[in-house]
């Protein structure tokens, strides 16, 4: 009998971020027993920030009429755990409202703040997926440009609108719709994170087809009257993360990056790095200043 030993010198790094999160609770009639998950907030120990559970859509569906003032409760609620997780989450909490509670703190590891929040939802509330924005998992870092979109709204809520477009190209006598993340009269921007964990191959495919879908905008721009500037952004790791990385893995993730920064400018692509979806959303604006 010949016995084999296990290989894991290929085995996916662990994200090595840290934060703690906790759901927030609410009972839509008092002591009625029914608890919905309404929202989930998490703390990394320097910065804070949090979600809600429910899409209004859905809050709709389920009470009708009710939907804007249980919504009104909700970002209440979440505003005040916000501010009980920067804390620490020490003490107790206290909504100052009937029927509001959080759970106990829980750890988790992910790729940044925003994604250990997405990681409590999907474990916490089961009405999370109804009418969700993301038809695909909420940790699909691939659709990262609906974060982008969204710190948009603290950073230039004018240029929100520009996001998730479907831009005509006429190729050969036929009209296609090609989805952009970014398209305004100055710029057209697609956007996607890269991991250096397991989901590193999967991005990187991803990315490489966004590059492509920016040529063939760019091919048929004339069509559109337009003169956009075409631009890559690439979501990556903070710098300690990359540099805690195993030497091959590491050369790996760097191989990527240039393999992209390659790809786009042959094709006379602008092409940035950030860190997180505030930055991304800053960088776009700052490109539209430019463009102007």
């Amino acid at each position: 009998m010949i016995e084999h030993s296990a290989e894991f010198s290929d085995f996916p790094e662990f994200p090595s971020y840290e934060a703690y999160w906790a759901p927030v609770y609410m009972e839509p009639v008092v002591q009625s027993g029914e608890r919905l998950t309404i929202a989930v907030v998490a703390h990394d120990g320097k910065q804070t920030s949090g979600q809600l559970a429910i899409s209004r859509k859905a809050l709709e569906c389920l009470y009708g009429e009710s939907a804007s003032g249980l919504e009104r409760m909700m970002t209440l609620a979440l505003d005040r755990a916000i501010r009980f997780a920067s804390k620490g989450f020490d003490g107790v909490f206290s909504s100052g409202m009937h029927g509001i509670t959080m759970g106990r703190k829980r750890s988790s590891l992910g790729d940044d703040l925003e994604d250990v929040i997405l990681q409590g939802i999907s474990l916490t509330s089961s009405l999370s997926q109804i009418h969700a924005e993301e038809s695909k998992s909420p940790h699909d870092r691939s659709t990262y440009w609906k974060r982008v979109q969204k710190a948009m709204e603290r950073v230039d809520k004018s240029l929100v609108p520009h996001f998730g477009r479907m831009v005509d190209v006429s190729i050969k006598g036929s009209t296609i719709s090609m989805a952009c993340d970014y398209f305004s009269s100055r710029l057209a921007v697609n956007v996607c994170s890269l991991s250096v964990d397991y989901r590193g191959s999967q991005l990187f495919d991803a990315a490489t087809s966004k590059v492509f879908k920016l040529e063939q905008l760019k091919d048929h721009d004339a069509l559109l009257r337009h003169d956009q500037r075409a631009t890559m952004m690439l979501v990556v790791p903070s710098e300690s993360q990359i540099e805690n990385l195993k030497p091959a893995a590491k050369k790996n993730f760097d191989d990527r990056i240039l393999l992209l920064q390659d790809m786009a400018d042959k094709r006379d692509f602008g092409i940035i790095t950030v860190r997180s979806s505030i930055e991304g959303a800053k960088s776009i604006r700052e490109l539209e200043h430019q463009a102007a």
